[in-house]
């Protein structure tokens, strides 16, 4: 009963770690799906990516008050007596009530918010772009981990078959077929086969924090994943030059860029106006009283006009420097162009390539397993050799290696080209992200 009772509260902790989305996930064998939909609800990046447009947001709304009407009350209490005299004092009490309002700026403050808001929009690009890196990261180290789990069953079948190996030629050095140096070439065989072994099951712990770091999670302890449908082929690329033309069309941190753009050439236009007029109007209203009798109220209107004669120079300087920054984010937009012209080329040209390895060394399995039985054979009848064994074995986990190798070469190309396209991996199209 004990036992059942602990076991309930461990599953009750592990669903409390993911309340965004863990209550969905099997912790003892992660999907890709999971894994990606567990770095795009609780990677870090996120938040502050997030917490940076909130701030525009915010900004946005300042600038919008800064003309809206602003109303003002101030009240005071004055005791007052005379020098010499101290028998002459006297309190007096005031109250002020105060209207203010721009009533022309020469349109800075539409300038500045349409700024405001060039500013919202990058960063809101800015978060789909650290979403895309995000799910791109998690899917690479899902398939990075997937990797060390392949070779680990690699290796595991390299010491099945080292041990076999190893078994024969024992059995043939007693009855007398066999020398006994074959059994110490088998017994080397094997050891070197565990040390292997024991690699890669530390590569697989090594691989499985790099995952939890990229999912940005705190699962405890060692995990599994699902690897029954995800080691499948990508699908083979579009034309590279469509592809390019659509990255220019929807790549967000490049889009961000255009915004950037826009924003630094408000910013030239808003210092351009900084010595413009300003036209400002005010209305109040004062009531003050003393102690001896007196009372006063009185009312106020005005309308004031601001006109700035000479600055020394501050606005061909403001102006100056604004250029500059506008020049600066131009050349990063042909920068962009040319690290992502790169970046889909070289991603396409990886991914042709892996289905290539792929499709050639699935025969190679084919033919390392077919070589391995014939070696086997011809050394349990007499006319075969350990080390040609011993290569066949080699050659066979090679060849498995290779191919395993490919297939996630392959997917990682395919998540390199889905990330310098400006798309969120084609896995979750359909999973539920909090946003």
């Amino acid at each position: 009963m004990r036992r059942i009772i602990f076991f309930s509260y461990t599953l009750i902790f592990l669903i409390s770690l993911c309340s965004l989305s863990y209550a969905e996930v099997n912790i003892d064998g992660l999907t890709l799906e999971e894994c990606i939909t567990l770095a795009l609800n609780n990677h870090p990046s996120l938040r502050s990516a997030k917490s940076t447009t909130r701030d525009f947001i915010a900004q946005l709304e300042s600038v919008r008050a800064a003309n809206r009407l602003k109303i003002n009350l101030t009240g005071s209490l004055t005791h007052s007596e005379a020098y010499e005299r101290f028998d002459e004092r006297n309190n007096t009490a005031s109250l002020r009530l105060e209207a203010s309002k721009t009533l022309y700026d020469t349109g800075r403050n539409r300038i500045q918010k349409e700024m405001a808001q060039e500013n919202i929009k990058g960063s809101l690009e800015t978060e789909r772009q650290t979403q895309i890196q995000v799910a791109a990261n998690a899917k690479r180290a899902y398939y990075d981990l997937v990797l060390r789990f392949l070779n680990r069953d690699v290796e595991r079948e390299k010491l099945k078959n080292s041990e076999e190996q190893l078994k024969n030629a024992q059995g043939l050095y007693e009855v007398g077929n066999s020398a006994f140096v074959d059994v110490t070439k088998a017994q080397s065989d094997v050891a070197s086969a565990r040390v292997s072994l024991m690699k890669a099951e530390n590569d697989i712990l090594v691989y499985q924090e790099a995952l939890r770091v990229a999912m940005g999670t705190d699962i405890n302890g060692p995990f599994s994943i699902a690897l029954s449908t995800e080691l499948m082929l990508p699908a083979p690329a579009d034309d590279v030059n469509v592809l390019i033309a659509h990255a220019l069309e929807e790549r967000p941190d490049y889009l961000k860029l255009l915004h950037d753009s826009r924003n630094a050439e408000l910013a030239i236009t808003n210092a351009a106006r900084t010595n413009s007029p300003t036209i400002t109007g005010t209305a109040g209203t004062s009531l003050s009283n003393s102690e001896k009798g007196t009372a006063a109220e009185t009312y106020n209107f005005a309308v004031n006009m601001n006109i700035p004669l000479e600055d020394g120079g501050t606005m061909k300087a403001s102006i100056e420097s604004r250029r500059a920054a506008l020049e600066k984010i131009e050349a990063s937009i042909d920068t962009l162009k040319q690290s992502m012209t790169y970046s889909i080329r070289k991603a396409v040209l990886d991914l042709t390539n892996a289905i290539d390895v792929v499709k050639s060394s699935e025969t190679s399995v084919k033919y390392a397993e077919e070589n391995l039985e014939l070696e086997r054979g011809r050394y349990e009848v007499g006319i075969g050799n350990p080390v040609a064994v011993s290569t066949a074995v080699s050659a066979l986990a090679t060849a498995r290696g290779t191919y395993y190798q490919a297939l996630h070469d392959a997917q990682k190309a395919r998540a390199d080209l889905d990330e310098a396209l400006g798309h969120l991996p084609p896995e979750i199209e359909s999973v539920n992200v909090n946003q």
